[in-house]
């Protein structure tokens, strides 16, 4: 019985933990559940649409919706952690798990954007009491639902940022950077913008291991950034384990065109 009793309290504790990983605030998840509620509704009226022989165009515009409802802004009035000046990491398309493994590599200290919310917000499962499910499911709306959510991170970047790519070796040429990609359409755009909580005047690409460095951009003679101030630490921020980044990337389960 007392071994029982132990193995009893160990499971009841995993689930606990595994709980907590993906608690989110009363609010927060009432409201994504809504939208969620509302992408759920979306899909099932275009797969209605097509049954129906109306056509696949029932179906278009769903991304649109994700982007209307959680957009930029949304995840910057839902930010749980702040990228202090000068330690923003980028990276394109298959690079999602060496980003994080660099950026706490070796004292780096650099901010990927999957340390910067609170971890339900990452959360892929498909089940019933997940709000993201529905927008995981589908490529279009996962597509739109991170490109907002690195839009919100590069407007919060400051003085310096780096991307790293797999095309950066000895030639150091910054016409090889990929740029059909969340980084090319959404991330570096924004941070070329002088309007933003930041304000990036360099930004430099890396190889996959850091070894390769050179200058992709400059703003110029510009003044520095403002400061970002402290961390906001409201909740669990960003994900647990490295796997989570390579499972929303090519290859994974859940691929996302960065």
């Amino acid at each position: 019985m007392h071994f029982q009793s132990i193995f009893v309290q160990t499971i009841s504790v995993l689930f606990a933990v595994q709980a907590t990983a993906h608690a989110l605030p009363t609010d927060l998840k009432a409201e994504l559940a809504a939208v969620g509620d509302r992408r759920a509704a979306a899909v099932g009226a275009g797969r209605a649409g097509v049954d129906a022989g109306l056509g696949a165009g029932v179906d278009a515009g769903l991304g649109a919706g994700v982007g209307a409802e959680l957009g930029a802004g949304w995840f910057l009035g839902n930010i749980c952690k702040r990228p202090p000046a000068a330690t923003c990491l980028f990276y394109t398309r298959g690079l999602s798990k060496a980003a994080r493994i660099f950026a706490k590599k070796g004292g780096a200290d650099m901010t990927t954007i999957w340390e910067m919310w609170n971890s339900a917000l990452y959360d892929k499962r498909q089940i019933k009491s997940n709000p993201l499910r529905c927008i995981m499911q589908k490529k279009e709306d996962r597509n739109v639902y991170f490109q907002n959510m690195s839009t919100a991170m590069a407007t919060m970047c400051d003085v310096f940022a780096t991307v790293m790519d797999k095309s950066v070796d000895s030639s150091k040429d910054p016409n090889k950077i990929r740029m059909d990609g969340i980084w090319g359409q959404h991330e570096f755009p924004t941070l070329q913008k002088s309007g933003n909580e930041g304000k990036v005047n360099q930004i430099d690409a890396i190889n996959q291991d850091g070894t390769i460095v050179f200058t992709f951009w400059t703003r110029g003679n510009s003044r520095l950034g403002r400061g970002l101030g402290g961390l906001d630490k409201r909740d669990t921020c960003g994900i647990d384990n490295d796997q989570t980044a390579a499972d929303f990337d090519e290859g994974g389960d859940y691929p996302v065109d960065w």
